[in-house]
């Protein structure tokens, strides 16, 4: 059951899952699929589930940044290949055990690199909600156009960076922003581990300023 559920949120999208969408896929009745599953909430948990359990964890022996990246893009590829995924996350949080798997380790990561557990937790946090708006971007969506529309109405004088940005906006490819954007989060997580590092300056000796 939970299978073919993966199959029509991989083909349809989750927001078009629903317990009667699934019955038709079984042939049976949404009754019948109650009896398995007490709702359509329970449904979406366990289908998220089950499209996270297949990722595999990037190799531990890479350094925090490398290994963000790698993450980065394996849960990327799941979410653009289930379309919703990603918004039911912003929406509920990681509370897929799959998900919270993930968490779990890249807090430990960060750790691990010198961050406190806080600090790791909130990196997680900031770095992974970037992670599922921009996946969430990328989903096949409307044309942009009434945003540019709206944008361009308005007098350059009073908005001057809206009018230098958007020229760039409509001319910047989704790939490309996503791989900019990812750049700016691992720089800002890099120096994070560096501040943290860093040795501390030595003292000056005696009669020097």
């Amino acid at each position: 059951m939970v299978a073919t559920a993966v199959a029509v949120v991989r083909e349809q999208g989750l927001r078009q899952l629903s317990m009667r969408t699934l019955a038709e896929r079984l042939g049976a009745t949404p009754m019948a699929v109650y009896k398995h599953v007490e709702s359509r909430d329970a449904l979406a948990l366990l289908t998220v589930e089950a499209i996270f359990q297949p990722l595999t964890l990037p190799d531990e022996r890479l350094e925090p940044v490398p290994w963000l990246r790698e993450l980065a893009a394996r849960v990327r590829a799941l979410g653009l290949a289930h379309r919703g995924v990603m918004e039911f996350l912003l929406d509920e949080g990681p509370v897929a055990h799959t998900t919270l798997v993930i968490l779990d380790r890249t807090v430990r990561k960060l750790h691990d690199a010198g961050l406190p557990w806080d600090e790791a937790g909130a990196l997680h946090n900031t770095f992974f909600s970037w992670l599922a708006g921009a996946v969430r971007r990328q989903e096949p969506s409307p044309s942009f156009q009434r945003f540019f529309d709206a944008a361009a109405a308005l007098p350059a004088s009073d908005y001057p960076g809206l009018a230098h940005s958007l020229p760039h906006m409509r001319a910047t490819e989704v790939e490309r922003e996503f791989e900019a954007s990812l750049g700016f989060m691992l720089e800002g997580i890099q120096r994070r581990i560096d501040a943290r590092t860093a040795p501390a300056p030595k003292p000056p000796r005696p009669g020097q300023d």
